[in-house]
Order: structure tokens, then C-alpha cells, then sequence
């Protein structure tokens, strides 16, 4: 019988209800109703089963979403209708209950064959053809009610016995594929076990099958006959046990004489034992034990061995590959490594020296000469280095043209010089072909780097071969000599340098910053022109630390721009704070270098004045380093003026240390300039920093600056000062940096001195 061509449901002229959409999908239901019963006809899984009844379900949501939207047009508020949509509810609750059924597959397949032909008999022959005559009643131009009528009528008119003589035959033929069904399956199973025995014996892994309570061998196929050098009526008079070592057969005989209720097939992990073969030989292998079967009243279990021999010695390959680089045979990165951090200890007493190893110029002596050609110079270079260089030396292969050399004892160490030598000699004359000394050669160099850890330093070996790869780098760089050292006094710097930045990083997420205020004032009148916002680190160890601690470590670090702002918000805050107790009181805040050439940096700046709308703009001022502001010029004037486009006051800080020039003091947008603090440490004994402050009194005039004076430490720097022209200061002499609270008090106490106020205004 061709299962391929049998349909239970031809489809005919009897299932048309003369609308398409509705006939479209009642076409596939009725496909669909053929090839399960074609499913039943041959057998199933249940993969096969679940995808059945998975398309059925999906069909039937798409297929009454479409349905009964067709049908609401005309009768949604219509019984007619909600009976309708009952039955469609009805058919996925039994679809439903028939996919939960247990068992073999048919004792789902078969219950829902038949309770799809009752459907598609009942519901679809008569109660979707009845409203599919009423909705074409409908647009003939009928009434709800006489359409209705008129496709009752035609209902009544049909002949009952023929509706039921259809569903008889098509029951009896659902009744006819079960009982072939069976048959089937009956003549199937003389060609299961035939094909089983097809199975074991062709199987590529020995399988045993055993009597499941003694662990006799019932079954051998040829591969258990092969592994154990036995024949199969050989092993049939053994127990499983006894083709196993001593040792290993109590593990065994539990593993495989389990009782039922133990785990069993994929579930049971394997066991890893020992056979004892024919010839006394001892074989690895990997014991799955397979479920129990069972057979007249006997229970049977089946036993998978593997040979792990190959598999071992492959898993040996690769273990030594992990740690070996097959060319040279020398340890590869990993192989040096490992050996490194299990000889060494954190506070290991012996020095230790890592060499970085790359050959000059070999990707163009590969290109040149060929890979083959290359690969030959590799195993010789690293055969000669073997010989030539002692048993203190430890030599590796990273991969590549790059190796690694390692100076475990102190002697070593102090010949290193020498043993760099032998290194770089062994590259000359290496051959490039197979003829031997008679075939062609070439002379390569190799550039090394070199760093010597101390002993007791505390570096760990990958560090320590960090620092030889970024010696080797600065070798290949200057291409002055083979081979560099490592500048650990840098190294140290750099560290310290990033500890100090993280540590700064934390410090502002626990809020270990605080900042203090110095005034700055007209020292001849005592106005108060503002103060000058300086940060302060509370550090957790070290107490509270300058300016000069911290900042010039941070600088050049993306967290210096965390801190302007920080100090820019703080600035504006507690100018808001003052100004509620009564106190006018401009702040200026300096930005460093990075903040100053952000292409944000105007924007972000403009996001915290909104922020703080009751303070005057020009109350804030940013001061930049004479030095920062022309590092970057022209970024720096942008910024500088698309800052004072909003409002802000801008001043050049330590004027006269870096590029003061007139085209400079003409192009860069600032409102002041504040003279450097060392020309007026020394002006009174030294008359070139007296002819200084006198240049930039001169050039502020000129360009319309205010200018004033940083340092002012004594009562006769100040005068001096005021005597030039400099009528405004900030230093010791006025008041030191004050805590927010502190500076209020000031501004109630301070009066300039009087040696200041009785120098003469100038005319």
C-alpha cells in the first residue's frame, strides 16, 4: 500500500461553502487530516506526533480568528453565532486533552483522527455550509431573518440519511486504517529484531548484552570479541566481572548489575575502568551502561565499551601541545609561564631575569624565501641556542619569530652580557634548505629586551615579562644596540603615578574632597574682589593634602576634568550659600589643560550656571594656566571665548612663566592677568623681577587687563607692589585658604594694613 498516495478525505464539491477564504482553509484541514491519517498508517515518533498536533492547534486559532470574523459581520449579536464560537472553543479543550494522553504515540494519533473526521463531518458539512449559505443569502440581498430562513430550509430539504450514510462510511474507513495500523505494526516487529541484530553486530563499539541480576554474557558483537581477544562463545561462558583486572571488578559489577530502579542509559554517568584482554594486556576503556530490557520474563541489559587507547594518547598530544610548540619543541608561552609561577614565589629570595626575543626583519625573509624556508631558521636558531646556552637558562617559543629567554640563578644573571652574546651569535650562516652545510644561508639578527627582577620584589612573572616586551619595544625603536633594559626607576614613576590617579578617583566617589577659599583683594583700599576656590584631599592615610600633591600627577588623566567640574559646581553652591547670609562673593575656580581643549567643555559649563540661575555669571570666573591656554591655541582661544560669550569672567594664571608676548595678550580673551608668585618672592632683592612686574603693570594698562599679584606674603611686598601700580593681591599677607565658614568671619574682621592704605592712589 503506498501511503504516499492514500487519502481518507478526498477533496470534493461536498465541502465547498462558496467562500474562499473559508474554502482555502478547510482544504488544508481536510491535507491535514490525510496525512495524519497516512502518519497512523506508518508508524510515528513523538517529535512527529507534537509537530501534528502543534499545526493543528496553530491552524485552528488562524483559521476561527478568520472564520468567525467572517461570520460577525452578519450575526454578531445572534446566538446562531455564539453557538458557533462555543463549538470552535470546544475543539481546542479536546485538542487539548488528546495531546496530554500517555502512552504509545497512537493512543494519541488514533483518538484524534477520529474526533477530527466527526468534526469536519458535523461541524464543517453542516454547520459551517449552513451560515456560509446564510452569509450568500445576505449579499443576494436578503434579510438577516430571511436568510437565516432560506438557509435552514435548504438544510431541512437535504436528505438526514445521506449526511449520516457519509459519516458511517467515512468512520468505517478511519475503523479500517487503525486495524491496518496494527497489522503493521504486528509484522514489524519479526523486522525490529532483525534489524537489531543487523545493529549489534555491525555496531563499531564492543557491546555486550547481560543478564541484568547475574552479570553473565548473554550477546557479544565482533568489536567486544576484537577488543578483548576473545571469541563470542569465549565470552558467553564469563561473567562481565571476569574480563576485568582484580582491582576493578567489584566497580564494575555494581555499575552493571545495578537494580532497576538506579539510574540507567544517558543518565548514568560512565565508568572509566580497565579490560583484561586475551593476551594479558590491560585496555582502557569508558563503561556506558545502557536501560533494561526485557525479554520472556528474563530482564537484559546492555553494556557500550569504548576503547579509550587512542583517545588517551590523543588527549596526551594535546596536553603536551599546551604547553610545547611543536616546531622547535621548546615550551611555548603557557609552558614557560606555568613553570615560572610554580618556581617562583611572591617574595621569592632568588632574582629573576625575563629576556623578550623577536628575530629582525622575518616576515620579509618569510616573503622572501618561503614559510618552509622561515620555519627551517626557526628550529635551527632555537637548536643552537639549546646547545649553546647552560641548564640555568630556561628558553621558550611565544610563537611567531618570538622567544623567551629566563635567568633563574644569580650567576646567570651576572653573565647575561655574555649569554646576550651567544644569543645573537647563533643567527649567523642558518641554513634555509635541507642540503645541509652545503645549501644556502642566512645571517639574522635578533633585537631582545631585558628585565631583571629583584629578588624579594614582589612582581609576578607575567609582570615581569611585560616590562622585557616594552624594553624589547624601546630596542626595536632606537635600533642603536641588540638588546635594552628596562628602566624600572620609570616604571616605578608610572605605577605610583596610576596609583595616585585611581586612589584620586575613589576619593571623589567617597567624597574625601574639600574645598577652601583665598581672598583676593585691592590691597590699598581693602575691597574684597572675590576669592579663589582651591581644592583640598582629606586622603584616608595621609591626611590633608596641598594642591601640589595631587594635581600635577592627575593633570593629564581624564579624571582632572571630573575635578573641574566638581570644583565649578561647588563654586557656584556656595556662592548661593554666602549670598543668602549677605555676602557678594565672586569665586574663581581654575580648569586644567585637558578641560580647557573639551570640545564640550562650553556646554557642560552652561548645563551648571542653569543650574545655579540666581548667581551672576561674571561672579564666576575660570582661570587657566599661561602655559595650558597655549599648549592648544587655537582650541584653547575657542573655548576660552565661546566661555566668555556666556557670561563667565576669565583670568590667565602665573603670567610671565610661559609665552607672554603682546600678540598673545592681545588674542587670548581674558579679563585678567595674575602675576606669578615667584617674581614677587624675590622682587625686593632681585631688580630683574621688579623690571618684570613692571613689563606686565605696563602691558595690562596697555590692553586694559586688571592685574594682580600672586604671593603676596609681607606687608612690604605689598606696598612695593602697590607702589608699581599693583593695587591687587592674593597671599599669606591677606589670609591663607579658609574653610567656607572661616572666610565669612574674615570679611567682618579685615582691614588692609596701613602701610598699604598710605600709599597714594595713582593720578
Amino acid at each position: 500500500m503506498n501511503t504516499d498516495e492514500f487519502e481518507i478525505f478526498p477533496w470534493g464539491g461536498e465541502f465547498l461553502t462558496h467562500i474562499p477564504e473559508v474554502d482555502h482553509q478547510h482544504h488544508y484541514l481536510v491535507d491535514l487530516i490525510n496525512r495524519l491519517a497516512r502518519t497512523v498508517l506508518e508508524g510515528t515518533d513523538e517529535a512527529t506526533a507534537d509537530g501534528i498536533v502543534a499545526e493543528l492547534r496553530d491552524y485552528a486559532r488562524y483559521h476561527f480568528e478568520t472564520e468567525e470574523g467572517i461570520w460577525a459581520r452578519a450575526f454578531r449579536d445572534d446566538e446562531w453565532f455564539a453557538s458557533h464560537c462555543r463549538a470552535h472553543a470546544g475543539f481546542i479543550e479536546e485538542l487539548d486533552r488528546i495531546a496530554t494522553l500517555q502512552g504509545p504515540e497512537e493512543y494519541r494519533l488514533q483518538p484524534l483522527l477520529e474526533f477530527l473526521v466527526r468534526w469536519l463531518t458535523l461541524h464543517i458539512l453542516r454547520s459551517d455550509k449552513q451560515m456560509a449559505a446564510a452569509i450568500n443569502a445576505l449579499e443576494a440581498g436578503l434579510g438577516v431573518a430571511e436568510a437565516r430562513e432560506r438557509a435552514a430550509r435548504h438544510f431541512r430539504e437535504q436528505s438526514p440519511a445521506g449526511l449520516e450514510s457519509l459519516l458511517n462510511t467515512y468512520v468505517s474507513i478511519e475503523q479500517q486504517v487503525s486495524r491496518f495500523a496494527k497489522q503493521l505494526a504486528v509484522r514489524g516487529q519479526e523486522e525490529a529484531e532483525n534489524r537489531f541484530r543487523t545493529l549489534f553486530d555491525c555496531f563499531i563499539h564492543p557491546l555486550l548484552i547481560l543478564d541484568a541480576e547475574d552479570g553473565s554474557v548473554l550477546e557479544a558483537n565482533p568489536s567486544a570479541c576484537t577488543l578483548t581477544g576473545h571469541t563470542e562463545s569465549e565470552l558467553k561462558e564469563r561473567s562481565i566481572a571476569d574480563l576485568h583486572p582484580d582491582d576493578e571488578r567489584e566497580r564494575v559489577a555494581a555499575l552493571l548489575t545495578a537494580p532497576p530502579e538506579a539510574p540507567a542509559g544517558n543518565d548514568s554517568p560512565p565508568l572509566y575502568s580497565r579490560v583484561r584482554s586475551a593476551t594479558g594486556r590491560d585496555i582502557p576503556v569508558r563503561i556506558t551502561r545502557g536501560g533494561e530490557i526485557r525479554d520472556h520474563g528474563r530482564s537484559l541489559r546492555i553494556a557500550f565499551y569504548e576503547d579509550m587507547t587512542r583517545e588517551l594518547e590523543h588527549r596526551r598530544e594535546l596536553e603536551w601541545l599546551s604547553v610545547n610548540d611543536p616546531l622547535t619543541g621548546l615550551p611555548n608561552r603557557a609552558g614557560i609561564m606555568q613553570a615560572l609561577e610554580e618556581a617562583t614565589t611572591e617574595h621569592d629570595e632568588t632574582a629573576l631575569a625575563l629576556v623578550s626575543i623577536d628575530v629582525d626583519n622575518f616576515r620579509a625573509l618569510n616573503e622572501r624565501l618561503g614559510m618552509a624556508a622561515g620555519d627551517r631558521v626557526l628550529a635551527e636558531l632555537s637548536r643552537r641556542w639549546r646547545d649553546r646556552l647552560n641548564g640555568d637558562v630556561l628558553l621558550g617559543r611565544r610563537g611567531g619569530d618570538e622567544f623567551i629567554l629566563v635567568l633563574r640563578s644569580t650567576e646567570t644573571i651576572e653573565r647575561l652580557e655574555d649569554v646576550m652574546r651567544r644569543v645573537i651569535e647563533a643567527g649567523h650562516h642558518l641554513p634555509v634548505t635541507d642540503k645541509g652545510a652545503g645549501g644556502a644561508s642566512e645571517n639574522v639578527s635578533v633585537s631582545a629586551g631585558i628585565s631583571i627582577r629583584p629578588a624579594r620584589s614582589g612582581l609576578d612573572p607575567e609582570t615581569v615579562l611585560r616590562q622585557a616586551d616594552h624594553a624589547l619595544y624601546e630596542a626595536k625603536l632606537r635600533g642603536i644596540r641588540a638588546w635594552e633594559y628596562f628602566d624600572h626607576g620609570q616604571y616605578q614613576r608610572v605605577a605610583s603615578r596610576h596609583r595616585t590617579i585611581n586612589a584620586f578617583r575613589r576619593a571623589m566617589q567617597n567624597g574625601e574632597l574639600s574645598v577652601e577659599y583665598q581672598p583676593k583683594v585691592n590691597m590699598r583700599t581693602g575691597a574684597v574682589l572675590g576669592a579663589e576656590a582651591l581644592v583640598r584631599w582629606r586622603h584616608p592615610d595621609r591626611g590633608l593634602l596641598a594642591p601640589a600633591e595631587f594635581l600635577p600627577t592627575i593633570e593629564n588623566d581624564p579624571v582632572s576634568i571630573d575635578l573641574g567640574e566638581f570644583m565649578l559646581e561647588e563654586a557656584m553652591r556656595q556662592m548661593e550659600a554666602w549670598r543668602r547670609n549677605g555676602h557678594h562673593l565672586p569665586v574663581s575656580v581654575n580648569i586644567g589643560a585637558l578641560q580647557l581643549e573639551n570640545a564640550d567643555l562650553a556646554q557642560r559649563l552652561e548645563n551648571i550656571l542653569d543650574r545655579h540661575p540666581e548667581i551672576p555669571r561674571a561672579d564666576l570666573e575660570i582661570e587657566v594656566l599661561e602655559s595650558t591656554a597655549f599648549d592648544n591655541a587655537a582650541a584653547a582661544e575657542a573655548n576660552m571665548r565661546a566661555v566668555r560669550e556666556l557670561g563667565v569672567s576669565m583670568s590667565i594664571d602665573d603670567f610671565g612663566t610661559g609665552y607672554s608676548s603682546l600678540t598673545y595678550i592681545k588674542r587670548v580673551p581674558a579679563n585678567a592677568l595674575k602675576m606669578d608668585r615667584s617674581y614677587v618672592r624675590d622682587m625686593l632683592e632681585d631688580a630683574d623681577d621688579r623690571a618684570i612686574i613692571e613689563a606686565v603693570v605696563g602691558l595690562a594698562r596697555a590692553f586694559d587687563r586688571l592685574v594682580l599679584a600672586e604671593g603676596v606674603e609681607t606687608v612690604e611686598q605689598g606696598r612695593i607692589l602697590i607702589g608699581m601700580g599693583c593695587e591687587n593681591g592674593q597671599g599669606y599677607a591677606i589670609a591663607r585658604p579658609l574653610p567656607p565658614d572661616a572666610l565669612e568671619g574674615w570679611l567682618e574682621h579685615w582691614t588692609p594694613p596701613p602701610e598699604w592704605s598710605a600709599v597714594p592712589a595713582p593720578a
